[in-house]
């Protein structure tokens, strides 16, 4: 299959004082035919680590990204995951030659679109969609806390108020900052595209859209090119008018070719988005408690105590329990 790929990317700094997403996009011209062995790269950053740092990360680790997966050898997944870790040490590099950018990094998510189909890399919380009509699909893993209780509380762990509750849902699990990284997502394998599809990557500014407001604005531009489409989601981005909205970066691709699939007529349909099949492979630490990475808030771990608690809860509420008991036996053994 012969896909022709054509690119385009809009940012707004929201609320915030700076800009510290970053994009990219191989070749450039945003525009790529892969009938040839040929194909289209596109990375999106979001920075962290201060003013200085949060730039300097994101713009540093989508450079060394489309640096090094073109000049790459062998599988495409091995190429992606050696620009992530490429990326990875060109900030520890940064970071060590200047004290003021100590504890910088940055999500990252890039995608690699070819004969065979769409593969992947992320690390962080940006996002990759998927809109396929009239469905919208996140294919990446989500590293932020939040994702991880929430999947503890699909599997009957804790409490959805507990995972609702917590302060520090936004914290990260994993990202660039020049440390070891324990987990990405990786998709080797190609993920089948079809004629119609639009691929896009975000940083977690899109999340003030709900996943039916995504899925209408897509549906209704499908036909669009991906500059008016980008245009339109950062715009249904800053109409929410949110006051701490973050950073939003959006990088559309749009996928043309054989027609494989047809476009639904529900002009109204219901449009989630979810996660569709699980990634080819992923690489996950062994414990399952969320990383402490000591660079930015994002990333800061909760307290240990709160920790402790979640884990052994059942065990403390059995001890007390029985300690109060035990009170009870021995004051009315007293009063006897």
């Amino acid at each position: 299959m012969t896909w022709r790929v054509a690119g385009a990317a809009r940012a707004t700094t929201g609320k915030r004082a700076n800009q510290e997403d970053a994009f990219a996009i191989w070749p450039p011209g945003a525009q790529a035919a892969t009938g040839r062995g040929e194909g289209l790269l596109a990375v999106v950053a979001d920075g962290m680590g201060g003013h200085a740092g949060g730039e300097v990360a994101g713009q540093l680790a989508c450079d060394t990204f489309v640096a090094t997966f073109p000049a790459a050898e062998g599988a495409a997944g091995q190429r992606l995951e050696g620009a992530l870790e490429a990326s990875n040490n060109a900030i520890a590099a940064r970071a060590a030659e200047t004290e003021q950018l100590r504890g910088m990094g940055c999500t990252l998510v890039g995608a690699w679109i070819d004969r065979e189909g769409l593969r992947w890399v992320s690390v962080g919380d940006s996002l990759l969609l998927l809109f396929r009509a009239p469905d919208v699909l996140r294919l990446n893993a989500d590293h932020s806390l939040g994702a991880f209780l929430d999947s503890q509380v699909r599997q009957n762990l804790i409490a959805a108020s507990e995972a609702e509750s917590n302060p520090y849902r936004n914290a990260l699990r994993s990202a660039l900052t020049g440390k070891a990284l324990e987990i990405l997502d990786v998709r080797a394998d190609p993920y089948p595209l079809a004629a119609g599809d639009w691929v896009i990557l975000a940083s977690d500014g899109i999340a003030t859209l709900e996943g039916d407001e995504i899925g209408d604005i897509v549906y209704a531009g499908r036909d669009a090119s991906p500059e008016r489409m980008a245009e339109s989601l950062i715009a249904a981005v800053l109409a929410k008018d949110e006051p701490e909205q973050d950073n939003t970066t959006v990088l559309v691709l749009k996928i043309a070719g054989e027609a494989t699939a047809q476009a639904s007529s529900d002009e109204v349909a219901t449009r989630i988005v979810r996660h569709d099949i699980a990634p080819a492979a992923a690489h996950v630490p062994q414990r399952q408690e969320p990383d402490g990475v000591e660079t930015t808030q994002r990333i800061a771990p909760p307290p240990a105590y709160r920790a402790v608690l979640s884990r052994y809860r059942n065990a403390i509420l059995g001890i007390g329990m029985a300690l109060m008991f035990l009170i009870g036996w021995m004051v009315r053994a007293m009063l006897d």
